[in-house]
């Protein structure tokens, strides 16, 4: 089914969402724009590249440009029917998640030389976590210079705190839009790999908390707080591993009792006596960067053969690219020194050593997906709370090699 997909861009359907769902993207997100100009005189062909921070920012950047855009977009999105006929209307292309994509290269190549026609990379590869700019995949530079077509860049500002990766819940402030012509076809055949992926570094670089301080910009909504253990799972005062929860524009801890509130700018507030250790999400989670690994060696110092953490009711499917998943099991999902496990309530264990697993990541908000082989499997657990991300990141830094997981 995947081979058989052809990426085509529609004008009038693109031409129907800029004057319908775009047009009310601007009204409610009070989107301001720079560089407008450079972006609607540009001539195609040329790539579109921007700093990736909400689910809808391929729609917001489209809105603004003359020319239909073929986005370069997760292959996880498009394993539905319905899915996969909407994406493909507005040209999107898949790609395969944290693992190399031929086919994906193909049809970008086809799209820029044979067809005339844009193309969109977010060069991070997924939606930030805190607001501030990812590491770029290395392979965006060599492929910028494959295609030789001028690179337009979108940086966008505010849409972090407009809507996060980890919630549901729209927030009404402002976003900023600054268009700018990055590389004209000349560089791009005169800088080497290393200099463009550089200049393309500096130009998309972004940290939403640096830039709130200056911009003091508002940003409403009554459901503040709510999923942000799906970025923030570790807690700072006792450590604990999954016990973060939110409701509303609190944020707590069942486990030490640990209680904020989150304000209108992003801050973490007193509530009930409980002072901010952390002023914002980004702060938090560079701590939990550094702790999370030294928190899974001590444990597995004490206990090398013990789960690190579980989670029940959790749902596993497997499946090949776009092609529709299918269920294989439910039960505990169990993290160990060297394997994942499935353990069903018939008893039935489906076991997956660490070595085995590559491409791990998180789909969307909270679903967990990773490769063995060519085979992809995904994980979808039953409650909002429970964080794909601390499962992903656990899975990471245990095939890193933590010395502890290291030991028989």
């Amino acid at each position: 089914m995947a081979a058989r997909y052809v990426p085509r861009n529609y004008r009038w359907f693109n031409k129907l969402l800029r004057f319908t769902f775009g047009a009310w993207l601007f009204s409610f997100f009070r989107v301001s724009v720079s560089g407008l100009q450079i972006a609607r005189t540009l001539r195609a062909p040329f790539v579109v590249v921007g700093n990736h921070v909400t689910i809808l920012d391929p729609f917001i950047l489209g809105s603004l440009l003359k020319e239909p855009v073929y986005w370069i977009t997760s292959d996880g999105n498009m394993r539905t029917r319905l899915m996969r006929a909407l994406l493909r209307l507005v040209g999107s292309i898949p790609k395969a998640k944290a693992i190399p994509d031929m086919q994906t290269v193909n049809w970008t190549v086809e799209v820029i030389r044979k067809r005339g026609g844009v193309v969109g990379i977010f060069p991070e590869g997924e939606q930030s976590w805190d607001g501030v700019t990812l590491p770029l995949i290395p392979a965006t530079a060599k492929l910028l210079k494959v295609l030789k077509a001028p690179v337009l860049a979108a940086v966008i500002r505010g849409g972090y705190l407009s809507l996060p990766r980890w919630s549901w819940a729209r927030r009404r402030g402002r976003i900023e839009i600054e268009f700018k012509l990055l590389f004209t076809r000349e560089e791009l055949k005169s800088l080497d790999a290393a200099e463009v992926q550089e200049r393309l570094a500096a130009s998309l670089a972004h940290d939403e908390y640096a830039w709130q301080e200056g911009a003091r910009v508002p940003y409403q909504a009554l459901r503040k707080a709510e999923h942000l253990e799906l970025a923030l799972f570790m807690c700072p005062e006792c450590g604990g591993i999954g016990t973060l929860r939110s409701s509303r524009s609190r944020f707590h801890c069942i486990s030490c009792g640990l209680a904020l509130r989150v304000d209108g700018y992003g801050r973490f507030r007193s509530f009930r006596g409980s002072a901010p250790r952390f002023e914002n999400s980004r702060d938090w989670d560079r701590w939990q960067a550094l702790a999370f690994a030294p928190r899974l060696e001590d444990f597995l110092k004490e206990r090398p053969k013990a789960q690190l953490f579980s989670d029940a009711g959790a749902m596993i499917f497997r499946g090949h690219k776009m092609n529709p998943l299918r269920s294989l099991r439910s039960g505990t999902l169990i993290l160990y020194a060297g394997r994942l496990e499935l353990a069903t309530l018939l008893g039935e264990r489906l076991s997956f050593p660490l070595a085995g697993i590559d491409g791990v990541g998180v789909l969307k908000r909270n679903i967990l997906e990773f490769y063995v082989g060519h085979d992809l499997y995904q994980v979808r657990f039953p409650f909002r709370h429970i964080s794909a991300r601390k499962w992903a990141k656990g899975i990471e830094l245990l095939r890193s090699g933590l010395p502890a997981a290291a030991k028989p």
